[in-house]
């Protein structure tokens, strides 16, 4: 009977150190508004549920500077590993250098950052990009005038994604016109007004690229109200998306998934403060999605790529703790 009190002494003892002890990670956002950020945050919490760490989330609101801040915040609290989705990922490199000088494990997502001993969370956004260029491209017969909604410059995502769509329209389109690009700092509105003044000054404007989809939802707002159609091609895999797709309207998106984002940026911080060995660089794998309509036309014109349709992106949008729970091995948190 004292060895059994003995033991249950000690389990509880053990139980409530664990407890005590739990991971904290810390996570420096570009905005927490953003509904691909909102949805990030919300599978981000399943994850942390799933292996028992504490998050906590900063937004930066768009400013570097308040961004610098969050992460100086944390590494005084000394959390168990930091996540930023860098605002220019060049001035961040000094104090992702000072949390590695800490001991602190340094997740930069969706950013290839040169800080030291960072890990890089990726996608493969030039090749993606230029698909969606490609598919929007087809999609308005070759020719005429498309504008572009970009990120913040200095932002990897937003960087490589520009790139990527403007390497394909001007190697495989000469004949389409980019009259816009447009910096947006991820908002709505600065999108909002991007639509505006182009179709003013274009009223002949034929398609938008976004580098995310709630730049798309936005322009087409705009677009429906004046009474003109446009084609789109974007990025992320938005439920919203869903009937902009079906009708064909939106020719191709890309589903990284703002759950699936979330939830595989915190099983990767949780794993590197548990003291797990993962590569540097870690890509997600990626979906492209179009209506069965679009992809055949897509076909026709000689286009060749695998894709989801809407209904089995709804599945795979939603799949993320089958896909990155931590009953997995570590290797199934990168595709390479």
């Amino acid at each position: 009977m004292k060895l059994k009190t003995l033991l249950l002494t000690t389990l509880l003892a053990a139980g409530a150190g664990a407890a005590s002890a739990e991971t904290t990670l810390g996570l420096a956002a570009i905005d927490l508004q953003n509904s691909f950020f909102v949805r990030m945050k919300e599978a981000g919490d399943v994850a942390a549920k799933d292996y028992g760490v504490s998050t906590t989330w900063q937004s930066a609101e768009g400013s570097l500077e308040k961004q610098v801040g969050i992460i100086e915040n944390f590494i005084n609290q000394g959390v168990g590993a930091i996540l930023v989705d860098p605002i220019d990922k060049n001035a961040l490199v000094p104090v992702l250098q000072k949390a590695e000088a800490a001991g602190i494990p340094v997740i930069t997502m969706g950013n290839k950052v040169e800080a030291g001993a960072n890990y890089s969370t990726l996608y493969p956004d030039y090749e993606n990009m230029g698909m969606v260029a490609r598919a929007l491209g087809n999609s308005v017969g070759g020719e005429g005038k498309v504008a572009l909604l970009v990120g913040t410059r200095g932002n990897f995502v937003s960087d490589t994604r520009e790139k990527g769509f403007l390497d394909v329209m001007a190697a495989e389109f000469p004949k389409i016109e980019i009259v816009g690009i447009e910096p947006t700092g991820w908002d709505s509105a600065k999108a909002t007004n991007a639509a505006q003044t182009w179709l003013a000054t274009h009223p002949d404007l034929k398609g938008v690229g976004c580098i995310s989809d709630s730049l798309c939802l936005a322009a087409d707002a705009v677009a429906e109200a004046m009474g003109t159609n446009l084609t789109y091609g974007g990025y992320d895999g938005d439920a919203e998306m869903k009937d902009m797709i079906d009708s064909g309207k939106m020719v191709m998106d890309v589903l990284t998934g703002a759950y699936r984002v979330g939830y595989w940026n915190i099983a990767v911080a949780a794993r590197l403060a548990d003291g797990q060995e993962l590569p540097k660089d870690l890509y997600m794998p990626t979906y492209f999605v179009t209506s069965d309509e679009t992809a055949a036309k897509l076909h026709d014109a000689g286009m060749t790529f695998e894709y989801i349709n809407t209904e089995k992106e709804a599945v795979e949008a939603q799949n993320y703790t089958a896909q990155l729970g931590p009953d997995l091995p570590a290797s199934a948190m990168t595709s390479q």
